[in-house]
């Protein structure tokens, strides 16, 4: 091989390179994995710069569970998956917009709510608990694992009094 053939192969090298630096497609064994429809439209309406479509389908639905915290503010899935993968999801998600704000109302009800007000998810207010004796409302369920907050202190220490 000579010098010349040498130096052009490097030179291809250098732009395949250079181009692949500028590419934000999801590699294909890892398809966007989404559950809220806003995140959803937010990867979809992204274009890679040099291969214009960025997936061809997002992954499969899972198992049906409760959204306690949409993907995008959840930083552990950056651990699980490729730096392609993550780069791609940086690039879906304009900063001018995201991350959305978890926003708690006095019921209890929580909304997730982008920089520019658009509200992507909304979650009821915690479940009441009810004492199995008396009826009465001692607290609700919180977080994942649910974990009971009692609303009364005075209740829950004469409810343990009465058990001893």
């Amino acid at each position: 091989m000579n010098l010349k053939n040498r130096l052009s192969k490097l030179e291809q090298r250098q732009q395949k390179t250079i181009i692949e630096a500028k590419c934000t497609c999801f590699p294909p064994n890892e398809p966007p994995r989404l559950l809220l429809q806003a995140e959803r439209d937010a990867v979809s309406g992204v274009l890679c710069p040099i291969h214009g479509e960025r997936f061809s389908r997002f992954a499969g639905p899972l198992i049906y569970g409760e959204i306690i915290l949409p993907l995008h503010l959840d930083l552990h899935w950056r651990n699980r998956h490729s730096p392609q993968y993550v780069k791609a999801m940086d690039a879906s998600f304009p900063s001018d917009r995201w991350p959305a704000m978890n926003v708690v109302e006095p019921d209890g009800a929580t909304r997730f709510v982008l920089k520019d007000g658009t509200e992507i998810h909304r979650q009821p207010p915690p479940s009441p608990v009810y004492d199995y004796q008396s009826g009465k409302a001692i607290g609700v369920l919180e977080g994942y694992p649910p974990k009971l907050r009692r609303t009364s202190t005075i209740a829950s220490a004469g409810h343990d009094r009465d058990r001893l």
